[in-house]
């Protein structure tokens, strides 16, 4: 009798395990996945969008045409998983699952930081990356501040290809001699996962370019043009904010998350503490043992992590013992 994998969300990590699971099971079984916007959307290219290098529409593919492949597709939202009963609760009713993949991704919660919504443009949502592209477009000069809410944040790069891309663009257009760029971020260092060599070498760029670059500052925040910091404040013209993140609110009552609604996995299987459940991506809490802290959440580590846990599913339905590991491949 054919078995249901359902896999939740849409994005890197949920299209990859559909496309994984339908070449690997028999036609017996069915792949589901649930999202509840129509499209996928592809975010590591925004910060090309913001410079117009990228269009809206090249982001962005129909999640119907998963269809094509054998792959249901439900547009619904997910409001709570039941791991008792293998059941998902939607808005468009219930799905029964025997395998379930949760690649739910990191919720942006831009009201968590007070004036972000009001004063600031979140180019992790493409409405928002269009809305500042659009501004930049009748941008004649002045103090840009470039920010990073909180830790955990998703695609750790952004800020850094968001303050380089921005240069150049203002360059082209006879405005850097203008303009005052400001990059802040609570981390210790750019990029601290890449290591020293890699943080000393954005530090050195960014200062040839003249990108002011403010480390370890914890934002309070935004109100009336002035970015409020623990260690004092940061005047702009134009802010461009990464909003704080929290995991999947749909798991709340699912007892698979832990601290900040992030869900806890085995690091090389991506196995929930529930025995049927996997999840991947950026709704994950991975730590690194070797440097004691958390694992970055960007779309290459879901591809890869995507990848193992339907693998691992498809051998587990066939009867055999899953032996696929997710090693860090991305790093």
């Amino acid at each position: 009798m054919g078995k249901t994998v359902l896999i939740l969300g849409g994005g890197t990590g949920g299209v990859v395990a559909a496309n994984v699971l339908r070449k690997t099971l028999g036609r017996e079984h069915r792949v589901v996945l649930v999202d509840r916007k129509e499209n996928h959307e592809f975010y590591s290219p925004i910060p090309f969008l913001l410079v117009n290098q990228r269009r809206p529409q090249q982001l962005t593919r129909k999640l119907s045409r998963l269809g094509r492949k054998g792959i249901d597709f439900w547009q619904a939202e997910v409001r709570s998983v039941n791991p008792a009963r293998s059941q998902v609760e939607t808005d468009r009713g219930t799905i029964d699952y025997d395998y379930l993949i949760i690649s739910l991704g990191a919720e942006h919660r831009p009201e968590n930081l007070p004036g972000f919504q009001e004063g600031a443009y979140n180019v992790y949502s493409l409405s928002g990356a269009s809305r500042l592209s659009r501004r930049l477009q009748q941008f004649s000069g002045g103090r840009i501040v470039i920010f990073i809410s909180s830790i955990p944040f998703v695609c750790p790069s952004a800020a850094y290809e968001i303050a380089f891309l921005l240069d150049e663009y203002l360059r082209k257009k006879g405005l850097r001699h203008r303009t005052e760029l400001s990059l802040i971020t609570p981390e210790r260092s750019p990029e601290p996962l890449a290591g020293p060599l890699v943080g000393a070498r954005l530090r050195r760029d960014l200062a040839r370019r003249y990108i002011k670059l403010t480390t370890e500052a914890k934002v309070l925040s935004l109100e009336n043009g002035r970015l409020k910091l623990d260690q004092g404040e940061v005047e702009g013209d134009l802010f461009i904010g990464v909003p704080p993140h929290r995991g999947p609110s749909a798991l709340e009552s699912s007892g698979l998350t832990g601290e900040g609604g992030w869900i806890e996995v085995d690091p090389h299987t991506l196995a929930t503490r529930v025995e049927n459940i996997f999840a991947v991506g950026d709704a994950t809490a991975i730590r690194l043992p070797v440097m004691q802290t958390w694992a970055p959440k960007s779309g290459i580590f879901a591809h890869y992590q995507a990848e193992v846990a339907a693998r691992n599913i498809a051998l587990l339905l066939s009867g055999k013992k899953p032996h696929h590991r997710f090693t860090g491949k991305g790093l």
